[in-house]
């Protein structure tokens, strides 16, 4: 009964037009940046250390863009999942050239080791990318009804197979990748430490970093590649971003600090379409004092 409520007001709100959401989420975005909240402070604590260079008016520039984008991803989320499919392949057809990266690393015969950081509407990458080959994508499993939903959602009208962070998980990706299909992980989260981690560099920051990357790069030879999916102003749509991984992603020791490295330059060339709330440092090496309070 419950699943079912959910999904008829996914469905309900995914069928609404994108000026529709986006105005839910310019109210959801003032809000946060207007009230006190944890997700602004978190923000701010972020862009000071980690933009230090920047200017504070362009901080508070990034800060306010941030905000907004997060609340675009969540109010935009039912519209990717569940609006019409016919508009979505409209989104999804933007960038062409993009997509051509894409295609010429599958067809190398390896398969592809997609990334898609936290940044502008990281929901629809996976869509884009699965215009391509079968994608199998690692995600993180949510309780209850929740699961079921966001796993339909993930996976609907497109050739795409969800698959938890678990050993189980795992194996799909390297199962996929020998076959010759493409896997799709969201690098930038703070992964447990029994999945397999290191401490590596990004913003000049100690960071806990998982070294699946590195791994299923070096055993089955997949290319890598980033894939940024770029908001546009009101309701023009979306534009695709696709850039190779360094070399060293694969080298066991250099790996990590390479992942994020690309993430860096990922961030950086859309600041403002960053997750600055994700609370990313909160693991920290032994001795080092807390990063959040």
């Amino acid at each position: 009964m419950m699943r079912t409520f959910l999904e008829i007001m996914m469905r309900l709100t995914g069928n609404m037009p994108l000026a529709i959401a986006r105005i839910a989420g310019w109210l959801l975005g003032w809000t946060l940046l207007t009230i006190p909240n944890k997700f602004k402070g978190i923000s701010q604590l972020h862009l000071a250390r980690c933009l230090a260079e920047e200017t504070p008016s362009h901080r508070a520039a990034i800060l306010r863009d941030s905000l907004f984008a997060s609340a675009y991803a969540l109010t935009e989320a039912p519209a990717v999942w569940f609006g019409p499919l016919r508009r979505r392949q409209r989104w999804i057809n933007a960038s062409p050239d993009q997509l051509a990266k894409i295609k010429q690393a599958h067809a190398f015969g390896r398969g592809v080791i997609l990334l898609t950081p936290h940044q502008g509407a990281w929901e629809l990458a996976s869509f884009f990318c699965a215009q391509v080959a079968a994608l199998t994508v690692l995600y993180k499993p949510q309780k209850g009804h929740a699961d079921a939903l966001l796993r339909q959602g993930r996976a609907r009208g497109a050739r795409i197979t969800p698959v938890p962070t678990s050993s189980k998980g795992v194996k799909a990706l390297l199962t996929a990748l020998r076959a010759g299909e493409m896997v799709g992980i969201l690098p930038d989260h703070d992964p447990p430490e029994a999945t397999g981690t290191v401490f590596a560099p990004m913003f000049g920051i100690q960071t806990n970093t998982m070294d699946l990357v590195a791994k299923l790069a070096a055993r089955t030879g997949a290319p890598v590649l980033y894939v940024v999916a770029e908001r546009l102003p009101w309701t023009r749509g979306f534009r695709f971003h696709v850039t190779e991984a360094s070399a060293d992603i694969t080298d066991p020791l250099l790996g990590p600090a390479a992942m994020n490295a690309g993430i860096e330059h990922c961030i950086r060339g859309l600041p403002g379409q960053y997750w600055w709330s994700y609370r990313r440092f909160r693991r920290r090496p032994q001795g080092e004092p807390a990063f959040y309070d």
